[in-house]
């Protein structure tokens, strides 16, 4: 590369490596460096690993915060500082070195808020005040990228993503570092002796779900009655139901009254009758739209019961590793008009990466106007969909290419005609008391032939049972004013039921629609059509996140709150826990990220309404506390398992960490961690127990590794004077046994 002194260079800050490698691909910009790739010349890509910098931890601020106490508290900084990340630290020097001799910077992470953020905190950082340009990437195949490169954005009119960015990371900085501490003391003081760990959107989140177990356990079944009859008509028969009258009905029109439910029942049976209503008309349904993320995770957790983790982690891969799918992360399930070029490419190259949907595209008509391409409902970014380049399938593992073949098959959809039915509606009437049936009669199954075995290509949210007519195949056909004949009077006896349990994908829904749930007049009207919890890129994190915590426990498909979710939801005031208010500060996130809101009026809000409500809770700490208090009710029984720690007898619990679980002592003098094993602390072997290598002599080491041969890795002992000596032994557990 040449001196770039000498040169003007433009930099390409992407968020990862094997994004810069991508974009270096269609770049031609193939020479290595250290943490960087150019082109010879003046262009020059290098990355992050995610974010390189870090907010401080409170300690990192004042030595005082190290031990969690009230009188520490709060802790709002007044002006917010960084750390860079420890395993980052030498890519952070190359970045900063590159911008330092760069003339032009193209911020080329993923088109979203926490991307730009990304780059820009370096650039402030690196005080950086040059021109700045925006490649906006939505897929990383070879078309997507030249597009992006061909249509780069000024950085001043993406600027306001870094905004929301920053206020969004400090806001929760100041929830959880606040609310959590005083919380965790607070329960100390009743002897619950673990980290209570709330934040701006996981604590309503654990909320919603507690609400509803709550509305479960405490429901009281009703009984009711349905009637069935079967119908004979001149050209063959039909079921129907009868639709009790409302004074014998409650709200949802369920008759409630037995006895008068059998002297109906007495009535009709055998009863003659007659069509008061023949109606039949033809309907036509639209294939459903591609997928935004959310979508897609529910799609894939009632079809296959996959989490919303795992959905996104394959999405991820589809989009970075395979270059099959378009950027994942979206909540627009729309395309721009500027796609219809793309359709016959994107279509050309399902079929030479996969035979087997060749029919299914021949049946496409790229032609045809799609209502899925429409510019004024695309936000930052367009629907997940395939890109134009060949993928390899079987490269793919089995929820990657599920997820695959999903996306494909709802872009394909957009293509086919729709499905074409007719509609029957009958009413029959026998003395006083009125009968209904529907039926439903595919006449062109149009889109529908895609998902001839998929019961979910429209997935619902599971609601409370109903006992509506249930829509036959295929109806007889019939006038009004013919006659009938009742028989076969069937009375069912059944109890109402409470709404479902969440599973990740009705607790996915519930956090996209969350006006649903809000209760607060002020804000149920403000987020009826606009902010969710969360969004489509944090909402599994934050599902996963609570099943970490202790708050969530999954049985089968079933999410439950723990006792330690009851426990914490109940002492938390309104406004931590509320939904309302916590979409609504996502509304004003979005405003700053358009630009039409201020990061610093929205930050001196928060910092205001945090550190008053800490005060308060501060002053209302003894009543609280006491026996009998608010808090010791709460948490009464609320004690998970726990073991006493090996160093000091103290108690500890089960930690989810970045490498998966470890075991933690909470006693403050104390605080030694153990490695897990199957959910149990593991005694760490002393160095004086630890035997000495057979061939050098030096000490050993419990290492663990597959052995030739091995599925599963195992322990064993390793010289630590490796490499120099590759010395080792089997271990065997029962030496180390009381």
């Amino acid at each position: 590369m040449k001196d770039e002194r000498s040169c003007l260079m433009d930099l390409y800050i992407c968020e990862k490596p094997s994004q810069a490698k991508d974009l270096a691909g269609v770049m031609k910009a193939s020479q290595r460096g250290d943490g960087f790739l150019h082109d010879g010349g003046n262009r020059v890509i290098t990355w992050a690993f995610g974010h390189l910098l870090e907010l401080y931890m409170p300690d990192d601020y004042d030595e005082r915060y190290k031990s969690w106490s009230l009188e520490t508290l709060p802790i709002a900084p007044e002006s917010w500082r960084y750390n860079v990340r420890k395993s980052a630290f030498k890519q952070y020097k190359i970045v900063e070195g590159l911008v330092k001799k760069a003339s032009t910077i193209y911020i080329s992470t993923d088109y979203d808020r926490e991307g730009e953020a990304i780059a820009r905190s370096l650039l402030d950082r690196f005080r950086y005040s040059g021109p700045i340009r925006r490649v906006c990437l939505t897929a990383l195949d070879e078309s997507s990228i030249k597009k992006a490169l061909n249509n780069v954005k000024d950085g001043k009119d993406t600027v306001s993503l870094y905004y929301a960015a920053l206020a969004r990371q400090r806001a929760d900085w100041l929830v959880g570092m606040n609310v959590s501490r005083l919380y965790t003391v607070l329960a100390r003081d009743v002897g619950f002796n673990h980290t209570l760990h709330v934040g701006r959107v996981i604590t309503p989140t654990v909320a919603l779900v507690c609400q509803r177990d709550r509305e479960i356990a405490g429901f009281t079944p009703s009984p009711y009655w349905t009637l069935g009859v079967n119908v004979s008509v001149q050209n063959g028969q039909f079921a129907a139901q009868w639709i009790p009258p409302e004074e014998c009905s409650d709200e949802q029109g369920r008759c409630v009254n037995k006895a008068y439910a059998e002297q109906v029942a007495s009535q009709v049976n055998g009863a003659n009758a007659v069509i008061s209503k023949a109606e039949t008309k033809p309907g036509k349904e639209s294939a459903p739209l591609p997928f935004d993320l959310t979508s897609l995770q529910q799609y894939a957790s009632k079809r296959w019961g996959y989490t919303a983790q795992q959905v996104l982690d394959a999405a991820q891969a589809l989009y970075e590793t395979h270059k099959a799918t378009t950027y994942p992360r979206t909540d627009s399930r729309y395309l721009p008009e500027s796609q219809k070029e793309d359709i016959p490419d994107i279509l050309q190259a399902l079929i030479l990466s996969d035979q087997n949907v060749s029919g299914l595209v021949a049946g496409a008509d790229p032609h045809r106007k799609a209502r899925v391409f429409n510019d004024a409902k695309v936000t930052a970014h367009h629907a997940i969909i395939p890109t134009p380049a060949r993928t390899d399938i079987s490269a793919m593992s089995e929820i990657e290419f599920n997820l695959y073949d999903a996306i494909r098959r709802f872009y394909i959809a957009q293509f086919y005609s729709e499905f074409e039915f007719t509609k029957t509606s009958i009413e029959v009437q026998c003395g006083r008391h009125l009968f209904a049936s529907a039926g439903k009669t595919p006449t062109k199954q149009g889109w529908k032939v895609l998902f001839a075995s998929d019961s979910e290509s429209s997935p619902k949210d599971e609601g409370e049972d109903t006992d509506a007519p249930v829509e036959q195949e295929k109806l007889p056909r019939v006038s009004q004013g013919e006659p009938a004949l009742l028989n076969g009077a069937e009375l069912a006896n059944k109890m109402t039921r409470p709404a479902p349990h969440f599973t990740e994908a009705t607790l996915l829904a519930a956090m996209e629609n969350i006006a649903r749930f809000v209760t607060e007049e002020k804000f149920k009207q403000i987020l009826k059509d606009t902010a969710g919890l969360g969004t489509p890129a944090t909402r599994a994190s934050i599902i996963q996140g609570a099943v970490d915590k202790g708050y969530f426990k999954r049985q089968k498909k079933v999410l439950l709150a723990t006792d330690k979710a009851h426990a914490l939801i109940a002492v938390l005031p309104p406004a931590i826990k509320s939904p309302g208010m916590t979409a609504a500060w996502e509304q004003e996130l979005e405003k700053v990220a358009s630009g039409s809101g201020n990061m610093s009026v929205f930050m001196k809000q928060i910092s205001t309404w945090i550190c008053q409500m800490v005060e308060q809770l501060k002053v209302a700490a003894p009543v609280l506390t006491k026996e009998g208090g608010a808090m010791a009710k709460a948490f009464e029984g609320a004690k998970p398992p726990s073991h006493e720690c090996f160093n000091c007898g103290g108690e500890m619990h089960r930690i989810k960490g970045k490498n998966g679980f470890f075991w933690g002592c909470q006693n403050e003098a104390c605080k030694k961690t153990f490695p897990d094993n199957r959910g149990k602390p593991e005694k760490r072997i002393a160095a004086e127990d630890c035997p000495d290598c057979p061939d050098c002599g030096s000490p050993m080491r419990l290492r663990k590794g597959k052995a030739p041969g091995k599925k599963r890795a195992s322990k064993f002992w390793g010289c630590t004077a490796y490499p120099d000596c590759k010395g080792t032994m089997p271990f065997k557990k029962s030496d180390f046994m009381d």
